[in-house]
């Protein structure tokens, strides 16, 4: 027979842990360093785990992690620009907040404002972390952090956080009652109905649009009729990107077996409500141009 097992290493043995308490003692310095080495940037995608571990050890600490987390969260685009190692220390900072937040109802309402604050930085692992963490809390949370959320539904980038969490898994079998996510699916469609024309070539406003072809499918799924009357409430709408989205969420295929006839309802209120084709008799061609601009082309 071999030698018997070696029991597990202490705490203090774990670099990751070694290196936090250090950074709770006022020493960041080797925290950065192990953060940065493991983070995998500049890359396709961050060390997911790295950045899971550094939540749940700062979870693990409580009230104690929470000034750090939140200092590590700020950290502007200035300190730690995207495409860079250093965007992973952001998105650690959020992950952090999530896992805390989750815990430790205390806290949340401090870390979602938050999280709030940074749904809409420039760097797109930073906005991710906070949908990841919105999520976490919502595995938690459940139906109650859809009321909680309803401030965020004013801002293109920060609805979109909100349905893209909804859509989570973890969030999603967490949720029971209809009615506070239908609430907020009703409020992105508007937010994005009202928005101007410009809009249309923001980030946040194309994130929005992405997320309301997306999660309402996945919503429906989880909680069915209600969320069919909130999209065939919106079929009506004369906006053309909005008219595509509901065209998008009536030929899902994860609708078309169970949810089939559901689908078919706001198909038939989207084609209602088309703009009739414009009669031909009536076509006379294009106006007469009176330009000076083109009587001088024609000389």
């Amino acid at each position: 027979m071999g030698p018997p097992p070696s029991p597990p290493a202490p705490a203090a043995a774990d670099p990751l842990a070694r290196a936090l308490a250090e950074a709770l003692a006022g020493k960041r310095r080797a925290l950065d360093d192990l953060l940065l080495r493991g983070s995998r940037l500049p890359g396709t995608r961050m060390n997911d785990d790295l950045a899971e571990a550094f939540a749940q050890a700062c979870r693990s600490h409580g009230a104690k992690a929470d000034a750090l987390a939140l200092a590590m969260a700020r950290l502007s685009p200035d300190e730690a620009p995207g495409a860079t190692a250093r965007e992973f220390l952001p998105a650690c900072g959020v992950l952090a907040l999530g896992a805390r937040a989750a815990a430790d109802a205390r806290v949340r309402p401090e870390h979602l404002a938050a999280l709030h604050a940074l749904a809409d930085d420039l760097r797109f692992r930073v906005r991710d972390a906070v949908v990841a963490s919105l999520a976490r809390i919502g595995a938690e949370a459940g139906d109650a952090l859809t009321q909680d959320v309803a401030s965020w539904m004013d801002g293109y980038f920060h609805a979109a956080a909100v349905l893209r969490a909804l859509a989570h898994e973890s969030w999603l079998h967490a949720l029971h009652d209809p009615s506070g996510p239908c609430a907020r699916l009703d409020d992105a469609f508007r937010l994005a109905r009202d928005a101007p024309r410009a809009a249309a070539r923001w980030p946040g406003h194309k994130a929005l649009v992405s997320a309301l072809s997306e999660a309402p499918v996945t919503l429906a799924v989880r909680l069915g009729v209600p969320v069919f009357d909130v999209v065939a409430g919106w079929a009506a709408t004369e906006d053309p990107p909005m008219r595509e989205v509901v065209a998008s969420f009536v030929h899902a295929r994860k609708l078309a077996g169970r949810f089939a006839s559901e689908a078919a309802r706001v198909g038939a209120a989207l084609l209602a409500s088309k703009a009739p084709a414009r009669n031909p008799d009536h076509d006379h061609g294009p106006s007469r141009d009176r330009s000076k601009a083109r009587r001088r082309g024609q000389r």
